[in-house]
């Protein structure tokens, strides 16, 4: 398949995935759902849209099937339709019987997984294969590995064919990650892992490795945790909540600004139930289309497994809704967030063309899809910035890189600077090439070659320029200084070039300047354009000779922030309207504020008993009576609105002084919001009120949601993951 154009030019690295999912004798019906689930998972989070993913099956070979069963080849994920697609074909895994192979061949798994690939693949792809098992290697009823063999002798003949191609797998640049839950080997995994291709994201970042769970349950997690690892993928919290029947749930999800592609992840086991979300100005989005916040295309929807794919997201927290229907089953439901970072390593080095023996300065710096610099440190830890000297006959030197502002750094405004010396041996061309890698980002690599002057140049310059602390308005500038030395014995002129990347256009209005033999200073203004919009600009100071520019003395990178100022005295033109306003507004909260005391509209019961909660919102958004039942039969206590001769009904009313809950015995508790009240049988309630979202005037049926319980009273103890 064709590969897509990435957005804007600037795209994140691909990788072609195998996922092997076990279908022997031994998995159970929810192991298999489970294992099901993970798979859809990790295939739909995948960010690139020229990525390929296949699913593949596996037990053993009877003499009558295979031991693999393909049930989605290889497919490359450029658009809903292929990633629903996955959606759908994951569901054909299936349970094996003993007549069709009931055993565990992972010899013929990992040679079908090797296949793919080696198929098409190209040098820029990461290569994973993810192996779920929940045994050991049984290949006892398999004549393929000797007829009127014992079962000992055949999986030893197994265990042969898989060393075989683990060497192929390394040597094909293929990583595994096994993971097992059950009564599995930790050994012979640990053997997949260490045997297949261990270079992935860069240092600091885990290898691949076997991990081992306790059940099923944990498989969705641990594999999410395997594919951030061997992606390159960022990942956020993986959250659980208890989703009741007919009730709704409210979870948040963190985009960091550094996501320029994102997946908002939703296991939520039955395609009934109806998932939003919110993007952090409080805004329902799309699941297909464009707005403000994004690009949006959703997978899953009537499966097991949602996940709503979003093209440079707003960062914030965002929201995730899902509401039940009242005859699904109480679950627990999984939300995370994956995401990663398109971006460009750009790769300076000051003085473009140095002597042999001259000391340099070099520049490293990550610009994201649309030339968005990026100059907040804190966005970048935990990844790595590395900058390797290369000449030819020479070894390569590695230089050591900071963004503290000390030494050759100016500032900690996302750019990592380090210093060396061209060695005195150097001829010709001296090749710099910055890496940017580790988790959440997709950088691609920067080449800078500069040419080795023969001795050392007749002019030198250097500059100090603006630094991310540096606050510009519009239509206004910045100061900078140069100082050069020239010691050509005559006049040079020389001439100021800028180049900005982000939001804001700069002109040097005196450009060109004559530097005498000797030593001369002289300083400039960096102009920044007035329709130029706000916020944190980059751009690199560029000294040319004016005769000749293709003769560039030196080169720097600066960082300001173009701010807008706001008026001195803001308030003066509308004091006048203010205050009239707030007189009419005295008179209208007259009128209504009793009422709105009175209204139970946005008020939701939650009932706890035995460690486990339910919740309840009001249903009449004009009343001021909020009558509700609780059923204590069930191990979780069940909520409901009062229908016609219930005769067992609590009623919860409210005023200025607070809440009132009169019990279906006739006593009447006083109550504050959010404080436990003991009502008899175990049971206790406590009345909240939700937030409401920027922009909700509670008026609309739609408006009003509840804040989710988290933590342990949220979800049933022992209750699984999924």
């Amino acid at each position: 398949m064709p590969r897509v154009a990435e957005q804007q030019g600037v795209g994140i690295k691909p990788v072609r995935m195998v996922i092997l999912v076990d279908e022997s004798g031994s998995i159970s019906a929810q192991d298999m759902a489970r294992e099901q689930d993970a798979a859809s998972l990790i295939s739909q989070a995948e960010l690139s849209p020229n990525s390929t993913v296949s699913v593949v099956g596996f037990a053993s070979d009877s003499g009558s099937k295979p031991a693999v069963d393909v049930v989605c080849p290889p497919l490359t994920l450029a658009g809903p339709a292929e990633r629903e697609r996955i959606a759908q074909c994951v569901g054909e895994l299936r349970k094996r019987t003993t007549e069709e192979g009931a055993g565990t061949d992972h010899a013929e798994a990992l040679k079908q997984a090797l296949s793919y690939l080696d198929q098409g693949s190209s040098p820029d792809e990461q290569k994973m294969i993810f192996l779920l098992t929940d045994g050991v290697l049984d290949v006892g009823d398999s004549p393929r590995y000797g007829v009127g063999k014992t079962a000992q002798q055949r999986n030893a003949a197994a265990h042969e064919v898989i060393r075989e191609n683990l060497v192929k797998a390394r040597d094909a640049h293929v990583q595994i990650w096994p993971l097992g839950f059950g009564n599995v080997d930790k050994s012979a995994l640990d053997e997949f892992a260490q045997g297949g291709f261990q270079n992935g994201c860069g240092p600091g970042v885990p290898q691949p490795s076997a991990t081992v769970v306790s059940g099923s349950a944990d498989v969705a997690a641990a594999l999410l945790r395997s594919f951030s690892s061997g992606s390159c993928t960022g990942t956020g919290p993986v959250t659980q909540n208890q989703l009741g029947s007919g009730a709704g749930l409210d979870v948040p999800v963190t985009v960091p600004a550094i996501a320029t592609d994102g997946s908002i992840v939703v296991v939520k086991h039955d395609g009934r139930v109806a998932v939003e979300y919110v993007d952090p100005q409080g805004t329902v989005v799309p699941k297909s289309g464009k707005t403000a916040s994004g690009q949006f295309s959703v997978s899953g929807e009537s499966g097991a497994v949602e996940v709503l794919h979003v093209v440079d997201p707003l960062p914030g927290t965002w929201h995730v809704r899902l509401t039940s229907l009242p005859d699904i089953p109480p679950q627990n439901v999984l939300t995370t967030v994956t995401w990663r970072g398109a971006a460009q390593a750009q790769l300076l080095v000051d003085p473009p063309s140095p002597a042999a023996g001259q000391e340099v300065t070099v520049s490293l710096q990550v610009v994201l899809r649309g030339g968005r610099p990026v100059t907040d440190p804190n966005l970048l830890q935990g990844l790595n910035f590395g900058v390797a000297m290369e000449s030819p006959k020479l070894p390569a030197q590695q230089l050591t890189l900071r963004d503290d502002g000390q030494g050759p750094d100016s500032a900690p405004d996302g750019t990592y600077s380090g210093r060396t010396t061209i060695p005195a041996a150097a001829a010709g061309q001296v090749t710099f090439h910055g890496t940017v890698s580790g988790i959440g980002i997709s950088a691609a690599d920067a080449l800078a070659a500069v040419r080795v002057a023969p001795g050392v140049p007749v002019v030198l310059a250097t500059t100090t320029l603006p630094t991310i602390a540096t606050k510009v308005a519009p239509g206004q500038s910045a100061a900078a200084q140069v100082s050069v030395t020239n010691n050509s014995g005559q006049r040079r002129r020389l001439r100021i070039e800028v180049r900005t990347t982000g939001h804001a256009a700069i002109t040097v209005p005196d450009a060109v300047h004559d530097a005498d033999p000797g030593i001369s200073n002289f300083g400039f203004q960096l102009v920044v354009a007035g329709n130029s919009a706000d916020g944190v600009t980059t751009g690199t100071v560029r000294l040319v000779d004016d005769a000749d520019p293709a003769t560039v003395y030196h080169e720097r990178a600066f960082t300001l922030d173009v701010e807008r100022p706001g008026p001195p005295f803001p308030w003066l033109p509308v004091l006048g309207g203010l205050a009239l306003a707030l007189i009419l507004l005295a008179a209208v909260a007259a009128v209504v504020a009793r009422r709105r005391t009175q209204e139970v509209k946005d008020l939701t019961v939650q009932a706890v008993r035995n460690g486990h909660r339910t919740y309840l919102h009001a249903e009449d958004h004009n009343a001021v009576l909020f009558p509700f039942v609780v059923s204590t039969q069930t191990r979780v206590p069940e909520l409901h609105h009062t229908k016609p001769g219930d005769p067992d009904a609590f009623l919860l009313t409210r005023s200025r002084a607070g809440l009132r809950i009169r019990t279906p015995y006739g006593e009447t508790r006083q109550a504050q919001l959010d404080e436990e009240v003991e009502v008899g049988d175990g049971l206790t309630l406590v009345v909240t009120q939700p937030l409401i979202r920027a922009g909700d005037d509670g008026d609309d049926p739609g408006d009003d949601y509840a804040a989710t319980a988290s933590g342990p009273d949220a979800v049933a103890p022992g209750d699984p993951l999924l």
